[in-house]
């Protein structure tokens, strides 16, 4: 047996993350569950008792060694079931960006990038001697060539928020990017916007040990850009997008095609004026940043606008027409149409050739087995 291109991605990501969650549907062009059972018949994963965890064994570390990638494992496999469930959804986040193109396998925030990179949290923690980030709770860290994004996956829990962002700032002090933002991430942008903006009653409040922020609270006091961004496919075309630079405009201009007219004066928040009449005001919300999307309402009614026009993406739909009913009419993309227009081709799709090593040759049975040793 030879492995594939595919395969030996996945050991990557999953030697990088140390546990990822057993395959979803949105996975499947990153990995199956077919291609998990083959590894760990290879010996080089396993997968617990429970299907909810999937790890490297240390042949896997063993195998991309000999080919110059170098992940540190744990030093003895991680048991405690609040650390395994964070990885697997610092995994399935981290995969979204993967998806998308990002670059994921960076430790340290750097120049202005060719394209976007995520930095995951557990890569900055260890990247930093003192480890100043040890009781923070953001996710990772976006950077696209216009914009340093903190990430996070929206709970009931909470966040430090002024600390998380105190520290992003220090953090990024050097970069020559200095326009920032916040990603908020859940399983839709639908139960990212319920908990943001459903008020918990006493009784369904969760103790909590520290004094964190909930997210309806961090949403409501701070001034940054803030981007719902749903995990998996949706997400990660979502975020191609973002990464963009003026994606605002190139967005209207393709969606809007010889219809397209620059938006009224005074309207900096929007991005069209809408084809059909009354020739609302109009704004491409395939980012989801929802601060801009308020504003864009409050300034359009201030001049006389009774709504306006938000152009969004299919999984944005439900979300937008309920909770900006009777403010902005909520018309549809046509996402293929769209991924056509900009050539886009998925990362995370098959990819079914050979991996080839630096000889130039493919990777078979027999490394499997040299490396298989202590397959514990």
């Amino acid at each position: 047996m030879i492995l594939t291109v595919r395969e030996w991605e996945f050991l990557k990501l999953l030697c990088w993350c140390k546990t990822v969650p057993i395959p979803e549907d949105w996975c499947g062009g990153i990995y199956d569950k077919t291609m998990v059972a083959v590894l760990e018949y290879l010996g080089l994963v396993w997968c617990s008792r429970n299907g909810k965890y999937i790890r490297p064994r240390p042949s896997a570390y063993r195998l991309l060694e000999t080919e110059g990638c170098h992940f540190i494992g744990d030093a003895k496999p991680q048991t405690n079931q609040r650390t395994l469930d964070r990885r697997n959804t610092a995994a399935r986040v981290l995969f979204t960006f993967y998806t998308a193109g990002s670059n994921v396998f960076k430790d340290r925030v750097g120049e202005v990038p060719d394209g976007a990179v995520y930095l995951p949290s557990f890569a900055a923690r260890s990247a930093n001697i003192g480890n100043p980030f040890g009781s923070t709770k953001f996710y990772g860290i976006f950077q696209t060539t216009e914009t340093l994004y903190l990430v996070f996956f929206v709970d009931d829990a909470g966040i430090y928020f002024q600390k998380e962002l105190t520290l992003f700032h220090s953090y990024i002090d050097r970069s020559p990017i200095q326009k920032t933002g916040l990603i908020f991430m859940g399983d839709s942008t639908s139960e990212i916007g319920n908990t943001i903006f459903h008020a918990h009653s006493p009784t369904e409040q969760a103790k909590k040990k520290y004094n964190t922020d909930s997210f309806g609270k961090v949403f409501s006091a701070t001034s940054l850009p803030v981007h719902f961004v749903p995990i998996g496919r949706e997400g990660a075309q979502m975020l191609r997008y973002i990464a963009m630079p003026q994606y605002r405009e190139r967005m209207a201009k393709l969606i809007l095609r010889r219809s397209y007219q620059p938006p009224y004066d005074g309207l900096p928040d929007t991005d069209a004026v809408h084809y059909q009449p009354p020739h609302l005001p109009a704004a491409i919300t395939l980012d989801m940043d929802i601060k801009r999307i308020d504003r864009a309402i409050i300034a359009a009614k201030e001049q006389g606008f009774p709504k306006i026009v938000l152009y969004a993406l299919p999984e944005q739909m439900s979300f937008l027409r309920e909770h900006y009913k009777g403010r902005a009419d909520v018309i549809m993309v046509n996402t293929a149409g769209l991924e056509k227009e900009l050539g886009a081709v998925w990362d995370g799709q098959e990819k079914t050739a050979p991996y080839f090593t630096k000889e130039g040759r493919c990777i078979d049975v027999a490394d499997f087995a040299a490396c298989r040793k202590n397959k514990a």
